[in-house]
């Protein structure tokens, strides 16, 4: 049975585009050269000899490609017709087309989790989750991903993160790092509500502060906004992105360590670590 929508105008949304948008989006998905020429000209405008060296295309077929997405008014050719550039209109339409089929990649590799995504808050391509690996997806146990955030980070050198998806374990393997003497650098950043648990939890307020006062540095901070799901970068070069389920209880998580979603993962922390406010100062004025 399909879903039931909530709004009717939206059953009605493909009547109401017109032919011409839906057989554009065909003509575009339906061959990876077409794509690939918008794609080499996000740089700005290229000649017609490194388009064809970036799609390994015949000389030809590039003419027919360049002249398709022309006769679209996707890509413009200069006064010399040998160097193309995407048309303002052509740079709207790629973008949109990118995210839905980043959208759909996605959707393919995580089945059910891909709706929970926060990709409101991602400024990269969709695309680049779909060689990672949904961790959760692998075992029965509803906290194998917490699991898996915990074992990366306790080898770790290094890890920041922006929680708010809260599992104690990450922090018991700090723990352990601390008291074995090998202890990551490390910066945690807890939202709103995790970080009103760590103030009002007896038994989590007694660790966070155990764990600082024997690395002897600041690691737990709190910031004042929601954010719906935790991202970890361990060893400056593995994410984990965790949210949580739904009805089920447990999380799911994914391990990625595309370049694209590792930098956007550095920007969060720096941009929360920025904002926030150190759990010791605000355990101060509770």
């Amino acid at each position: 049975m399909g879903s039931t929508r909530t709004d009717a105008g939206e059953d009605r949304l493909t009547e109401q585009l017109p032919e011409e948008a839906l057989e554009l989006v065909a003509f575009l998905t339906r061959s990876e050269h077409r794509l690939r020429v918008l794609d080499l000209l996000d740089g700005g405008e290229r000649t017609r000899e490194e388009l064809r060296q970036g799609t390994s295309v015949t000389r030809v077929t590039l003419s027919r490609i360049l002249g398709d997405l022309t006769d679209r008014g996707l890509v413009a050719a200069d006064a010399t017709g040998d160097s193309y550039e995407r048309t303002d209109y052509g740079d709207l339409v790629y973008r949109d087309v990118v995210r839905l089929l980043g959208t759909a990649a996605v959707g393919q590799a995580y089945p059910g989790v891909v709706e929970r995504l926060p990709t409101e808050r991602f400024d990269f391509d969709l695309r680049c989750l779909a060689d990672g690996t949904h961790i959760t997806g692998e075992h029965a146990d509803p906290v194998a991903g917490a699991r898996a955030v915990a074992d990366a980070a306790r080898e770790a050198s290094e890890c920041e993160a922006v929680v708010g998806t809260f599992t104690s374990l990450p922090m018991y393997a700090f723990e352990e790092a601390v008291a074995a003497g090998e202890e990551p650098d490390c910066t945690v950043v807890f939202d709103a509500r995790v970080t009103k648990t760590m103030l009002t939890d007896p038994r989590l307020r007694e660790k966070w502060q155990q764990i600082e006062a024997a690395n002897e540095t600041t690691v737990y901070y709190g910031v004042d906004d929601r954010v719906p799901y935790t991202v970890d970068l361990v060893g400056g070069d593995t994410v984990f992105i965790t949210v949580d389920r739904d009805r089920e209880g447990g999380f799911d998580v994914i391990r990625c360590g595309h370049p694209e979603v590792v930098a956007w993962a550095r920007r969060t922390v720096e941009e929360h670590r920025a904002a926030a406010t150190p759990l010791a100062e605000l355990s101060v004025n509770e």
